[in-house]
């Protein structure tokens, strides 16, 4: 096995990593007794895919300069790697690294006692940038030198936008939100994501995701879709014009406002959200409880005809038999995964009552063993 890279690539043995991931998965999925097609590959660019990283800030002694930095894994005392550039992520995440190097040093409200600085770009070139500080920030200050600094940005050919966070602060320049751009084979999509919260990194995976998604989904004009723990909304968006009615759930305030806001900025009618967790839309379905929520989002759950459920639980899978019988109670599942233990256990319970029609592999974290997955379940 190629050993994970950390913060550089390796493009000519790019193949190679991918390969022996796909190989490990599929083994293991085989080791369950699992029928499966023949899967579909879906590659990353082997440079430049990742569209958002934090880095830690270590300054000279001195302190007249400074390099990003990240951690080897499982290291005590943690290893540091320092970085000059970031091959992995996105040509403006390195523009960005680059002229900070070259003008932060200049502003002493900008650097002084920065220990952290997080990246948000989109494939537009366009770039949110947090910089953390351990220390109260001068709110006047720092935006009258962030400003300076995205002037100076900007007359190098790169659009961004600047975020001070310190204890109990969160200081805008402008705005914590890019817009990106999803593109499939008949349509494009658009997408409001805010720094800070999740957002898939690597868009060219994302893209490969919904694509498949998109796919597995035809002829579903007259029922319905759920998606539970939506986020901001990228299936559910670029999902909603092939259903009759979407509902989508999420727990988290913010991307539950970004989502309703991607709704919006797609033109979609179809499609309501409501803030319930997984349980409370089982018990709401099944008429054991009514929730304000779903009222306040204008959903009668008896108006609906779910046919199709979409999840992407985390790591750890569905786990428990509760989430397992009811996702085992839609017709058609489509179940993304990024852990392939998790992913197999849950097959060996699904496919009791569902056959395994589409299976595919998407690699959103390239040199790494991280793959993640897609699978169709139809009913049998």
């Amino acid at each position: 096995m190629l050993k994970t890279l950390i913060g550089t690539t390796d493009p000519t043995n790019y193949s190679q990593y991918l390969n022996e991931k796909i190989e490990t998965v599929l083994n293991l999925l085989k080791k369950n007794n699992l029928t499966l097609p023949e899967p579909q590959i879906f590659e990353s660019p082997a440079e430049f895919y990742r569209m958002r990283t934090e880095f830690s800030v270590y300054f000279n002694d001195d302190h007249t300069d400074f390099n990003f930095c990240m951690f080897e894994p499982k290291t005590k005392p943690r290893k540091r790697i320092e970085l000059e550039t970031f091959p992995v992520g996105s040509k403006a995440i390195n523009k960005s690294m680059e002229l900070l190097k070259k003008y932060l040093m200049n502003y002493k409200i900008l650097n002084e006692r920065l220990f952290e600085v997080d990246f948000l770009s989109n494939q537009a070139g366009e770039i949110v940038i947090a910089l953390n500080f351990h220390k109260k920030i001068d709110e006047d200050a720092f935006k009258a030198a962030a400003t300076e600094l995205k002037e100076n940005f900007n007359k190098e050919g790169l659009v961004a936008n600047f975020i001070g966070r310190a204890r109990k602060q969160s200081i805008l320049v402008d705005t914590d939100t890019v817009l990106e751009t999803i593109h499939t084979k008949d349509k494009d999509f658009f997408l409001y994501q805010v720094e800070g919260n999740f957002s898939q990194p690597n868009i060219y995976a994302c893209q490969h995701m919904v694509q498949f998604a998109r796919d597995c989904c035809k002829n579903c004009k007259d029922v319905d879709l759920i998606e539970l723990y939506c986020g901001s909304g990228t299936f559910t968006v670029c999902l909603a014009d092939l259903f009759r009615k979407v509902m989508s759930t999420e727990v988290s305030r913010v991307p539950t406002l970004t989502a309703l806001k991607n709704i919006k900025k797609n033109n979609i009618t179809n499609t309501k959200i409501a803030r319930l967790s997984a349980v409370e839309v089982a018990q709401a379905l099944e008429g054991v409880r009514e929730f304000n929520r779903l009222k306040l989002a204008d959903i009668d759950v008896n108006e609906y005809n779910l046919n199709t459920l979409l999840i992407d639980p985390p790591r750890s899978g569905l786990e428990y038999k509760e989430a397992l019988d009811f996702t085992a109670s839609f017709d058609r599942v489509i179940y993304i995964s990024c852990g392939p233990e998790s992913l197999a256990k849950d097959l060996q319970a699904l496919t009791k009552t569902h056959n395994i029609e589409k299976l595919a592999f998407f690699d959103q974290f390239p040199y790494t063993n991280h793959l993640e997955s897609g699978v169709l379940l139809v009913r049998k």
